[in-house]
Order: C-alpha cells, then sequence, then structure tokens
C-alpha cells in the first residue's frame, strides 16, 4: 500500500495501485487558502489517484495516466500531459487556466467550471453535475472521434463549443439551467465547427419573417460556423415547442431552412443564425405542361416569390442548351416554344434560384 496526502485542511487519503513518483515538489499552504505549486516532473501512474482540495499551480510538468481529482482552480504555466481521467469535482465555480490550449483524454465534469484558455478533448467528456462556462476566445474542443455522455439540464455546456472531423455530433450546449442540444449529421468532408447557444428571442437580432414562415421559435435561437469554405451540416434539434422546422438569417430576414441543411448558400463559412419554426408548406416546385409536348409548353414556377431572380435552362441528353432565359418569376411563367428543327427527344428543364439551388424536370419532345 502506498498512502499519498495532498492538501492541508481538509486531508485526503488514497491507496495507490502504483506508485505515484513526485520529485521537488513545492506545497505552499496558508492559514485561509492553501496552493499546490508543482515545479518540477510530477507523475501519476495509471491505476493511481490522486486529489488535489487546494488550487494548484503547475510550473513544471504533470504527467497523468491515472486518475486526478482537481477540486479548486488550476493554472498551468508549464506542460500536462493528460492521457487519464480528469475529475472536476469542487464545490464552489472553479476557473482553469493555462498559458497554452490545455488537453485532456477523458474529463469527469461534477462541479461547475469556468475556461480562461482553450481546453481540448481527445476521447470523452462525462457530464454529470455543473455546466462548463466556455467563450470564443476559450472554447471546449472536441477532437476528431471524441465524444460525451450525461449531458442535461443540470450538466452541460454555456458558451462555445468545436468540433473537428466529419462524423455526426451533438453539440451539448445550454444556457446553464435549460440543456438545449442540436446535432449535425456526418459529413463527407473533414472541417471545423464552432457552435453557440442563445436563450433570446430572435427577433431582437430581426424581426422581419419570410411570407413562408407561419411561426417562429420566439425564445431561442443557436449559431453555427464552418472553417471550410464548402463546408455543410445537416441539423436536427429537439424542438420543445411543437415547431419541428428551421428557419435561418437570410439577409436579415429569417427563412425557411430547405432540407435543414447549412452551406456556402447560407452563408456557413461566415456564421449562420437559424432557429425552430413551422412553414406555410409553400414548396417550390417547376412543372411543364401538356407533358409530353410537341414544341408548345407552358413552364409552372410555384412557391416562389413573383420578384425572384430566376434563370431557366433547357438542354438536351449531350447537355447542348436549347433555351436559356433570365429574369424574373413572373416574367418568366409564360408559354414557350422550342425549335422546329429538333428531334424527338428527352429534354431536362433547369431553373437556378437567387441561393444556387436548382429546381429540375424533365420533358419529352414528341414529333
Amino acid at each position: 500500500m502506498f498512502t499519498f496526502i495532498i492538501g492541508n485542511q481538509e486531508k485526503r487519503i488514497y491507496y495507490m495501485k502504483k506508485i505515484i513518483y513526485s520529485l521537488g515538489v513545492c506545497l505552499l499552504a496558508g492559514h485561509v487558502n492553501a496552493q499546490f505549486v508543482n515545479s518540477t516532473d510530477f507523475y501519476v501512474s495509471e491505476g493511481a489517484v490522486v486529489s488535489f482540495n487546494t488550487d494548484v499551480v503547475n510550473e513544471g510538468k504533470i504527467t497523468n495516466n491515472g486518475k486526478v481529482h482537481f477540486q479548486k482552480n488550476f493554472d498551468n504555466l508549464s506542460t500536462i500531459n493528460s492521457t487519464g481521467v480528469a475529475v472536476f469535482d469542487g464545490n464552489g465555480t472553479q476557473v482553469v487556466k493555462s498559458r497554452n490550449e490545455l488537453s485532456f483524454s477523458q474529463l469527469v465534469l461534477d462541479n461547475d467550471i469556468r475556461l480562461e484558455t482553450p481546453v481540448r478533448i481527445n476521447e470523452l467528456v462525462s457530464f454529470r453535475r455543473g455546466v462548463i462556462e466556455t467563450s470564443t476566445l476559450n472554447p471546449l474542443v472536441f477532437s476528431a472521434d471524441a465524444k460525451h455522455s450525461g449531458a442535461s439540464d443540470f450538466s452541460h455546456i454555456k458558451g462555445v463549443v468545436k468540433k473537428e472531423g466529419n462524423e455526426a455530433f451533438e453539440f451539448p450546449l445550454g444556457d446553464g439551467t435549460n440543456f438545449r442540444a442540436f446535432s449535425v449529421g456526418r459529413n463527407n468532408e473533414n472541417q471545423v465547427l464552432t457552435a453557440s447557444y442563445l436563450y433570446k428571442s430572435p427577433l431582437n437580432i430581426s424581426g422581419q419573417v419570410s411570407e413562408s414562415v407561419e411561426a417562429i421559435n420566439e425564445n431561442e435561437f443557436w449559431s453555427l460556423k464552418s472553417e471550410s469554405l464548402k463546408g455543410t451540416a445537416q441539423l436536427s434539434v429537439n424542438s420543445e415547442s411543437g415547431l419541428e422546422e428551421l428557419v435561418y438569417l437570410k439577409r436579415g430576414i429569417w427563412d425557411v431552412l430547405e432540407d435543414a441543411k447549412l452551406s456556402a448558400t447560407t452563408d456557413l463559412k461566415n456564421g449562420t443564425l437559424f432557429t425552430s419554426a413551422r412553414s406555410r408548406n409553400i414548396k417550390a416546385e417547376i412543372g411543364v405542361y401538356p407533358n409530353p409536348t410537341e414544341g408548345e409548353f407552358f413552364l409552372k414556377l410555384a412557391g416562389m416569390n413573383e420578384n425572384e431572380s430566376i434563370t431557366v435552362d433547357i438542354t438536351n441528353q449531350d447537355g447542348s442548351t436549347i433555351l436559356h432565359k433570365e429574369g424574373l418569376v413572373k416574367d418568366l411563367r409564360n408559354l414557350y416554344q422550342l425549335p422546329g428543327n429538333l428531334p424527338a427527344t428527352e429534354l431536362t428543364v433547369r431553373v437556378l434560384r437567387q441561393d444556387n439551388k436548382s429546381l429540375v424536370q424533365k420533358m419529352i419532345l414528341k414529333k
């Protein structure tokens, strides 16, 4: 058996499966506030458990292959390598500082902590009790394949979360009282996504709502940003208000987010705001009639604003353009005549909208 004691006021004793090596450690304990200062190599072996019930200042090197309990503040001025488990389980809000980004393989949250440095998670965050308060400058970063468990109203992240990689992921966000996560689906491309949540009315950002929106969540909104120009994110939000669809801020107007997907067209690179809503079920669609046609047909343009600028292209099977028109919806919703020298064939009618999304309809030309 090996006994290791750290602390001056409430002494805690742990029996180790393996010995902990500690060289040149200096313990400074005041009458009111104790402080543990590590000035050289401090090694916690696999299977060992250490508990600090004082503030910890690391001026040397801490290597944690076992389990370390931090019950007060932690200030890293040098190096920490934690491939084991770091547990934050104090009684008051604990402050985590570092000169450089901190990295933990596994972190167990059993108390409120406030990050004053970026913290990276390589494997797992276990939410038990308490909230991690983060910010734009000091986010919690999940490395590729890193996960979390146990997030709830009682334990989540208030502030900013970053996620690297391309796998599906739930952002464990909330406002400190309410757990309001959202998820993104698996992506084909690796990217860095930055997310946050605000328990504020989106109408304070903009009071303008698209005609296609019947009702909007007036209590909360989220933000998501990708560091990739080609970044995309398929969204899923657990709605508590019965509003199952999503809207995003588009040129100052809350508009329906088709297919719940953020991309370059929704300005994901610069950050997109979104919230839950209910649309008027006005779906943009096109059509041609009669179809098949002998050359003359009407073009149907439904579910679009009359003054929206669009492009109409009709191409044959080898991709050659047969007809090209640009203009407003109200002007292009009319009668068309195909060139008389075309043989019987299958044509493609494509309408390109302002958001770079296209609507496609096949048309049969018979003779």
